[in-house]
């Protein structure tokens, strides 16, 4: 019945954490998967499985422990047909979950992270998209780079794509609502939204919602 009304209905849940936050119960496979793990790879997989089970669980009103999730690290987390779709991502304070009836992709990062935004640009973005940036200031120079990539990497997630060899295949065009891949003729929603100290995008089937998803802060 729960699998049915998901398949049936346009759901998209969006939850943030802060990390450290509260490790919440994970399975024993993903404990023993978890063991296998460095210190801080190890606090990251088990605090992202057990929010997103967390998540779902309020959702859906199942067991956490009980939730279909398949979630080995190192890989996408899938969860078991008819129960959407799911996308996780981090950084170094932050943890941000998504949850859609669609496929999803999500991607999220400080506002204050450190890179070299133009050498970034040259490399992995069209000439289209460097022309965007190349009167602004050094400030909304990485400011533009920076949401760029988090819609680039949310849309090849939403994909299903490797980040490493399709960030330039898409495009994303300075306030466009979807970035494109002109190659494969291909376009995806995507959303970017600033809370705090953290930028964040998300890239979802364009029938599936028309305004910004709301966040949930856990």
């Amino acid at each position: 019945m729960i699998t049915s009304q998901i398949e049936n209905t346009s759901v998209l849940g969006l939850w943030f954490f802060l990390i450290p936050s509260k490790l919440l119960p994970i399975t024993k496979e993903e404990r023993k998967w978890a063991n296998k793990l460095t210190i801080n790879k190890r606090l990251i997989y088990h605090l992202s499985r057990g929010c997103a089970r967390n998540a779902i669980s309020h959702m859906t009103g199942l067991d956490p422990l009980k939730v279909p999730l398949k979630a080995e690290p190192g890989k996408a987390p899938l969860l078991k047909e008819g129960w959407g779709h799911i996308s996780i991502s981090h950084c170094s304070d932050a943890l941000l979950i998504g949850w859609s009836s669609k496929k999803i992709g999500i991607d999220i990062e400080r506002q204050d992270r450190e890179f070299k935004a133009k050498e970034l640009s040259k490399r992995f973005f069209s000439e289209i998209e460097n022309d965007e940036i190349r009167n602004l200031s050094p400030t909304q120079i990485k400011e533009q780079v920076l949401k760029r990539w988090t819609i680039k990497e949310a849309t090849i997630k939403s994909k299903g794509e490797k980040i490493a060899t399709n960030l330039n295949q898409w495009i994303w065009e300075t306030d466009s609502s979807f970035a494109y891949n002109y190659s494969h003729k291909n376009k995806v929603k995507v959303f970017n939204q600033n809370y705090k100290y953290w930028t964040y995008s998300i890239a979802v089937d364009e029938k599936l919602i028309s305004s910004n998803p709301i966040l949930c802060i856990n």
